[in-house]
C-alpha cells in the first residue's frame, strides 16, 4: 500500500536517511519508478568528530562511518507506484519513509546479482558522504533479512596467528593504475593506463590495455567525476593476452557512470583463471562543461601459496609517547597514519586478512562530578570505517580527587579487506589509517596518554606470480633480474617524521631505499643503517636517480694532499702528517658514502650523507648479493636513521626493530620463474635501473 507523502524532489530523486539500517555491503538495490526497476544510490553518512592527528600534533574534524547510517537515493516515482513481482534472484525489502506526520512505504528489490538492461548492467554505486544528512525524510526497514553491521570483523588474536604458510589459499588485493581523462561535450574515449615507464604495448592495435594477471576473481571500481556528466557509461573490456602479442576479446561489463562525485561499485565478471587477463576501460557520455574522470580499480585474486618466496611483509609503526588533552566534547578521536597501503594485501576468504594491527595499552583520565565513574567506551576505526568497540571499566568505582581513571588494554585486530579495497577504489594507491574514538560524555577535562608503539604488520602477495610458477618467456615477462619489493618499513614519529624504507631483491642485485620528509638544513636525516642477514657487498649510492659523484674540488684537494702527505712522510713530521690526514678526511667526506660491515651472519649497511651535500629526500643503496646465499630465508633485523646534530656531525639514532622475514627465490629460479612485472605500479618494475626503484 502506498500512502501520500509530501516530498522535495531533486533531479527526480528523494534522499531518505536510514539510521541503524541493515548491512548493505555487496548488495544491489532497486526501486520501481512506475516503468522499470532503477538502481538506488547509497551514501554512507559520517559522524564528524574532533580528532587529534598524531603525525602532526594538530586537531581536525574528521568523518567516521559505522556503515549502518546511510542515505538512499530513491526515484520519487517509487513513492506513488506499487511495483510488480520482484526480479528473479532478488529479495523484496520494505522501507518505511516518514516526513513529519506523513508516511509512505516503498518496496525495494535487493540482492547480489545486478539487473541487466540490454548491454547495460544496472549497478548500485556507493559513496562516503562528508556531512550530516540534510533531508527531512527518515527511513526504516521493516523486518530486513540482514542485521545492521556488527563492526567486529577485525577479530582479536595474538600477533603470531596471522602468518601466511605454504599451502594456504589467499585472496590478494592490488590496484590497477590509470591516468585521469579530461572530457568536454560528447565524448567516447579509453582511459589511459598509468604505466611506470610510459610503455604500454600488449596487444596489437589495442592501445590502453592494462595487464591484470592470472587467477582474477572480481573488482572494486571507483570513479571520481570532477564536474558533471550526463548520460555517461563506464565499460570494462576484458581480453585474454596471448603469448604471440595478440589479444582475444572475452567479455565486457558496462554500467551507467555517476554524474558527479566519488563513488565505488563491486563488479563480478567470470574470467578464465589460467589466462593472463587484460582490461581496457572506456568512458562515454556528455559533459556540458569541462570535466575530469578518474578511474581507480582494486582487483581481487585467488592464489595458493606454494613457496613463501611468493609473499612479502610490510610493516609500519608510530612511536607513541604523547598526551592528548581536551575539554567539553562528547567524543574525541586519536588518529594514526596514514600508512602506505602497499598492493597485494593477503586477505582471507571471510573478508579478514593475514595481517594485524597492534594498538598499544594506554590510559585515560576524565574529570567527573558524579558519584560513580561510568565505563569508558572506545570505538576502533580502520580507514574511518568502524570495526569494533570496547568498554573499559574505571580503576575505582567513585572519582578519585574528582577524576575517573581508566587503563585501556592493548588490542590486536586483523586488517579488514573491505576497508582496504574501498580505500584503493577511492584514491590512487589508497592508505591505511587507525582511529580510536572515546565517548568522554562532555567531561570538562580529558587526558589520553600513550607510551608505546602502534604497529601494523601485513603479508602481501608479490605481484608477478601465478600460484604455479610460470614457465614462458617473452614480453610482458621478465626473469629474476627484475627487482621485486620484498620488504617495507614505514615510520611516523611525533616530530612530524614520515619515513619509508624498502628492500628490493633480484637474482643479481639488492636495493635498499629510504624516502623521508626531514629536509630542513639545520635538522635533517643525514644517514641510515640497515641490519640484514643477506650476504652483500659493493655498495653504491644514488640520490633519487642521480649517482653520487665526488665534487671536483674535493677530488682536486685530495690529489694535492696526496702529494703533500708523501712529502710529510719523507720529512717524518708527525704533527704535519696528522693535519694532512684531517684535511684529507674533510675532502673525502664531502660526498655521501656507503659501507658494509658483517659480524656473526649480520650485515650492517650504512649510508652517511656528505657534509657538502644538501639534504636528500630519497636515497638508494645498491648491493651485490652473494652468488649462493647460505639460506633462502633472510631477516631484516632493524633500521635506524641518522640526524644532523651539526653541519659536520651525523648522530645515528637508536635501532628501530623491524624483525621481518624475506624469502628469496630458489637458486634455479632463472630456469623457470618468469613473471609479469608491473601490474601493481611502483612495486615491481620492468628494469633494474635505479631510476625506477625509488618511485611509487
Amino acid at each position: 500500500m502506498v500512502l501520500a507523502l509530501s516530498v522535495v524532489v531533486v533531479a527526480g530523486y528523494i534522499e531518505v536517511y536510514v539510521e541503524g539500517g541493515p548491512d548493505l555491503d555487496g548488495l544491489h538495490i532497486y526501486a520501481w519508478d512506475g516503468e522499470e526497476w532503477v538502481p538506488v544510490g547509497v551514501i554512507y553518512v559520517p559522524e564528524c568528530i574532533d580528532t587529534y592527528v598524531v603525525a602532526t600534533g594538530q586537531w581536525a574534524s574528521m568523518p567516521y562511518y559505522n556503515m549502518s547510517r546511510y542515505i538512499l537515493q530513491i526515484p520519487s516515482e517509487a513513492l506513488t507506484h506499487n511495483p510488480p513481482d520482484t526480479p528473479p534472484g532478488l529479495e523484496r525489502w520494505t522501507l518505511e519513509v516518514q516526513n513529519g506526520t506523513r508516511r509512505a512505504v516503498v518496496e525495494l528489490a535487493v540482492g547480489k546479482t545486478p539487473i541487466t538492461k540490454e548491454n547495460l548492467t544496472l549497478t548500485t554505486w556507493y559513496a562516503l558522504g562528508d556531512q550530516p544528512p540534510k533531508t527531512p525524510h527518515r527511513g526504516r526497514f521493516i523486518n530486513p533479512p540482514r542485521a545492521p553491521p556488527k563492526n567486529n570483523a577485525a577479530t582479536e588474536a595474538d600477533t603470531t596467528s596471522h602468518a601466511v604458510s605454504p599451502g594456504a589459499t589467499i585472496y590478494p588485493i592490488g590496484s590497477l593504475y590509470f591516468q585521469p581523462v579530461k572530457v568536454s561535450g560528447s565524448f567516447n574515449t579509453y582511459v589511459p593506463v598509468d604505466t611506470p615507464d610510459g610503455l604500454n604495448i600488449f596487444c596489437k592495435g589495442l592501445p590502453e590495455m592494462h595487464w591484470v594477471g592470472f587467477e582474477v576473481l572480481n573488482f572494486t571500481v571507483g570513479v571520481k567525476v570532477s564536474g558533471t556528466i550526463n548520460y555517461g557509461t563506464l565499460t570494462l573490456e576484458f581480453y585474454n593476452i596471448n603469448f604471440d602479442g595478440t589479444c582475444t576479446f572475452i567479455t565486457e561489463y558496462s554500467t551507467p557512470l555517476p554524474s558527479s562525485g566519488s563513488r565505488w561499485v563491486n563488479i563480478d565478471v567470470p574470467l578464465p583463471q589460467d589466462s593472463q587477463i587484460g582490461v581496457r576501460i572506456r568512458v562515454e557520455g556528455y559533459a556540458p562543461y569541462d570535466a575530469t574522470i578518474d578511474v581507480y580499480v582494486a582487483a581481487r585474486y585467488k592464489k595458493t601459496v606454494n613457496n613463501l618466496a611468493q609473499t612479502a611483509t610490510s610493516k609500519a609503526t608510530t612511536r607513541s609517547s604523547f598526551i592528548v588533552t581536551a575539554s567539553h566534547r562528547d567524543k574525541i578521536a586519536v588518529f594514526f597514519g596514514p600508512y602506505v597501503a602497499y598492493d597485494g594485501l593477503a586477505a582471507a576468504s571471510e573478508g579478514t586478512s593475514y595481517s594485524y594491527i597492534y594498538v598499544p595499552p594506554h590510559s585515560a583520565r576524565l574529570r567527573w562530578t558524579g558519584q560513580h565513574c561510568p565505563p569508558l567506551t572506545v570505538y576502533y576505526y580502520i580507514n574511518e570505517i568502524a570495526y569494533t568497540q570496547h568498554s573499559a571499566a574505571p580503576a575505582t568505582p567513585a572519582p578519585a580527587n574528582g577524576y575517573c581513571n581508566y587503563n585501556i588494554p592493548s588490542t590486536v585486530f586483523q586488517l579488514w579487506a573491505r576497508g582496504y579495497a574501498i580505500s584503493k577504489a577511492l584514491s590512487k594507491g589508497g592508505e591505511i589509517t587507525i582511529s580510536l574514538v572515546y565517548d568522554v560524555r562532555g567531561s570538562p577535562d580529558v587526558t589520553i596518554s600513550f607510551n608505546d608503539n602502534l604497529e601494523i604488520v601485513y603479508h602481501r602477495w608479490i605481484e608477478p606470480f601465478h600460484s604455479n610458477y610460470i614457465d614462458r618467456v617473452g614480453y610482458p615477462y621478465d626473469e629474476w633480474s627484475s627487482e621485486l619489493l620484498r620488504g617495507t618499513y614505514q615510520v611516523f614519529d611525533l616530530t612530524s617524521l614520515n619515513m619509508t624504507s624498502e628492500i628490493r631483491i633480484s637474482r643479481s642485485r639488492i636495493a635498499l631505499s629510504l624516502a623521508h620528509n626531514q629536509l630542513d638544513h639545520m635538522r635533517h636525516i643525514c644517514g641510515a643503517e640497515w641490519a640484514i642477514t643477506i650476504p652483500v657487498s659493493g655498495p653504491g649510492v644514488y640520490y633519487g636517480d642521480r649517482w653520487i659523484e665526488e665534487p671536483w674540488w674535493a677530488r682536486l684537494g685530495r690529489g694535492l694532499l696526496d702529494v703533500v702527505g708523501w712529502l710529510a712522510t719523507l720529512s717524518r713530521s708527525s704533527v704535519f702528517s696528522i693535519v694532512v690526514n684531517l684535511v684529507y678526511n674533510i675532502f673525502q667526506t664531502a660526498s655521501g658514502s656507503a659501507s658494509v660491515d658483517s659480524s656473526n651472519g649480520l650485515y650492517i649497511v650504512r649510508w652517511i650523507k656528505g657534509w657538502a651535500e644538501p639534504p636528500q629526500p630519497t636515497v638508494v643503496v645498491l648491493l651485490d648479493p652473494a652468488s649462493s646465499p647460505p639460506s633462502r630465508r633472510a631477516e631484516w633485523r632493524y633500521f635506524r636513521e641518522g640526524h644532523s646534530a651539526f653541519p659536520w656531525a651525523c648522530i645515528i639514532a637508536s635501532p628501530r626493530d623491524v624483525n621481518t622475514n624475506t624469502y628469496l627465490p630458489r637458486t634455479g629460479a632463472i630456469q623457470w620463474s618468469f613473471a609479469k612485472i608491473w601490474t601493481w605500479r611502483g612495486q615491481t618494475r620492468i628494469s633494474t635501473d635505479v631510476l625506477t626503484i625509488h618511485a611509487r
